[in-house]
């Protein structure tokens, strides 16, 4: 389940170009047991990784 979620914020994060408080957001309407505490784990968590990646492309 977690890499669901990771998936969906990553995915929110970079394809659809949302900031990371909407994805916090978002993520209650797809996830909605997770706390508000778990939701803003998950988009940090994927934040990286999306910019990670970005990174390791230049």
């Amino acid at each position: 389940m977690d890499s669901q979620i990771l998936h969906k914020a990553a995915f929110l994060l970079h394809e659809c170009h949302e900031p990371e408080q909407v994805v916090v957001e978002r993520l209650k309407d797809y996830f909605p047991h997770l706390t508000l505490t778990e939701r803003e784990r998950f988009v940090s968590e994927a934040w990286d990784q999306v910019h990670s990646a970005a990174v390791d492309t230049l």
